[in-house]
């Protein structure tokens, strides 16, 4: 497997054009996280995806 990989990305646009949904996912990441930003790595992105992809 190759360790290139596309950081997810989010919606385009000002705070106020997003749903509430997508509004309070991104205040709980912030809860949770600390205000601290993980680095990005590969491990991390496939261990991700792993968690996810259970369907």
């Amino acid at each position: 497997m190759s360790d290139l990989f596309m950081a997810p990305t989010g919606p385009l646009g000002p705070w106020d054009q997003l749903s509430e949904n997508e509004k309070t996912w991104i205040e709980f990441i912030r809860v949770i996280s600390g205000g601290r930003d993980p680095k990005l790595t590969p491990a991390r992105v496939r261990a991700l995806r792993e968690l996810l992809d259970v369907g």
